[in-house]
């Protein structure tokens, strides 16, 4: 039995009692098993409303959210509609995360151990490996960005370091400096590990509207009104076209450049939750709401440096160089950096870290597998990636048609084939109902396969072009009804147990603070 039911259920339990009475001690196979990937205890899941609201927070608050919204608008939106685009975009994939996230508030466990009960034991790391690869080309262009934030602080406050340009592989030698300062900035917050992490982000976050709102203030006294940038007409002929064209394109382009991979991996942030409706309600504040104040914000900045200076800028560094004030300058470079290193962290190197201590954890830990991490992001040259808008968006759809996939398959096996439930002791076995064919779920990794495989041919067919360019979203509405068509003959197969309902439907550490706890969550 996981839990001693024959205590009473409904009385208040202390911090010192919860261990007894709702943690699993798990005794896991030596190829599943490490003290990273173990069920985060109780009495450790910490994290409130606010650390998940300031999470998100410095998530959408990074340099790239400059660059987001000036692409929307180069492709003919307004102001207003590339907003509208952000809002809906974020309420879809906030509705995926609250599906996802609630696992890991509920059963302490990371994105890749979950994973076990759908893809197998050792499938799981197919997913796992694929989310991981593709982090590690995030942080290396999130890592770029607020690179460049250093540089032009450096080059506010030394005269010299602006004349340190020779290139050296394409990249300017002051900003190869840069981008070293920066890798091991987030490299130390790493090895001090997760609650660390969480006080981080917990200023970190809002920290960036001590830049914004001053430059708010300056752009504003730079035009008669909100300046050129909404001044600019739409280029779409109809609200139809716009539609058609223009709104749910972008919803799909603007959830593969964002949150489609945190969506897959919410469990490894939730899991330190001390309830679900914490994480969600922090969630709700900090995704979209922060992110259309934002990214107004940042429209209004940019419209501000169109009128002082011609240019349109969407690069916060280059708009903080426009501006020429050396202590905007300063104050805005340190604040976009250490909200990009916010941003890294919570998406692009938590997530790796657990995926790759997933694939080895005899000799990986958390804190190692972070540091391979932040090494292979150099690998990426996440330079020549941003060197072209198309090259990296070509990556973002294929991003798309792999990982939405693979969300769908697992809220539909979750919810509707498990139905709520999942034996945690038995995800750490081998043997057990979750081994599949000698450790793999063959059923649904075809699925995954085939489905990925439609999205991503779609740039090359143009009669399912459409898969393509909507992999984002539609991959999910693939994965999850893929799935489920194949659960009936897969019941019928060798393997049939492993499409069984078992285990419980977890606890949440608010739960035990108010005494709530039922038989149905431990047994």
């Amino acid at each position: 039995m996981p839990a001693d039911l024959t205590q009473p259920q409904n009385v208040p339990k202390t911090p010192e009692s919860m261990t007894a009475t709702t943690d699993i001690a798990i005794s896991g196979d030596a190829q599943l098993t490490n003290d990273d990937l173990l069920p985060v205890p109780l009495r450790k899941r910490t994290w409130g409303a606010w650390n998940f609201a300031a999470l998100w927070m410095g998530m959408v608050h990074s340099a790239f959210g400059f660059a987001v919204i000036g692409g929307m608008m180069d492709t003919g939106m307004t102001v207003l509609q590339a907003l509208l685009v952000v809002l809906l975009a974020n309420l879809v994939q906030m509705t995926l995360m609250g599906f996802t996230g609630r696992v890991g508030a509920r059963y302490g466990v990371p994105f890749a151990v979950w994973a076990r009960s759908t893809f197998g034991v050792l499938g799981a790391n197919i997913p796992a490996a694929l989310r991981g690869i593709v982090a590690i080309g995030w942080f290396g262009v999130q890592s770029y960005l607020g690179s460049t934030a250093i540089n032009v602080l450096l080059e506010t406050s030394f005269s010299g370091w602006r004349d340190w340009n020779t290139e050296v592989g394409g990249v300017a030698a002051n900003l190869w400096v840069s981008m070293i300062i920066y890798w091991a900035l987030n490299l130390l917050l790493i090895r001090h590990g997760m609650e660390t992490i969480r006080r981080f982000e917990g200023w970190a976050g809002p920290l960036i509207f001590v830049v914004m709102v001053p430059l708010v203030i300056w752009a504003l006294m730079q035009m008669d009104g909100l300046g050129p940038i909404f001044d600019q007409e739409s280029h779409y002929s109809s609200t139809g076209s716009f539609i058609s064209s223009g709104l749910l394109p972008g919803i799909a382009l603007f959830i593969s450049a964002s949150w489609a991979t945190m969506v897959l991996n919410m469990p490894d942030i939730t899991r330190y939750a001390k309830s679900n409706k914490a994480q969600m309600t922090g969630l709700f504040y900090g995704l979209p709401i922060a992110t259309v104040v934002f990214y107004g914000m940042a429209a209004i900045v940019v419209s501000g440096t169109q009128a002082a200076t011609g240019e349109i800028i969407w690069n916060p560094a280059d708009v903080l160089v426009a501006i020429d004030n050396p202590i905007v300058s300063v104050i805005g470079a340190i604040s976009i950096a250490v909200a990009t290193m916010s941003v890294n962290l919570a998406a692009n190197i938590i997530s790796p870290a657990f995926d790759f201590t997933n694939l080895f954890p005899r000799w990986l830990t958390f804190k190692r597998a972070a540091l391979i991490s932040i090494i292979l992001g150099f690998v990426y040259m996440p330079w020549r990636l941003m060197e072209s808008p198309d090259t990296l968006f070509s990556v973002l759809n294929n991003v798309g048609a792999v990982i939405a996939p693979a969300t769908g398959i697992l809220i539909a096996d979750f919810y509707l084939v498990r139905r709520g439930r999942l034996d945690v002791e038995a995800l750490y076995r081998r043997g057990t109902q979750y081994e599949g064919y000698r450790g793999y779920n063959w059923w649904s990794l075809s699925v995954l396969i085939v489905m990925s495989l439609f999205c991503i041919l779609g740039q090359w067919i143009s009669a399912i072009h459409w898969a393509y360019e909507y992999a984002a979203v539609l991959g999910v509405v693939l994965g999850f009804f893929g799935y489920l068509a194949v659960v009936p003959l897969a019941r019928k197969s060798s393997v049939g147990a492993a499409f069984e309902p078992s285990g419980t439907v977890g606890v949440e550490l608010d739960e035990v603070e108010r005494g709530t706890v039922d038989k149905e969550s431990l047994s």
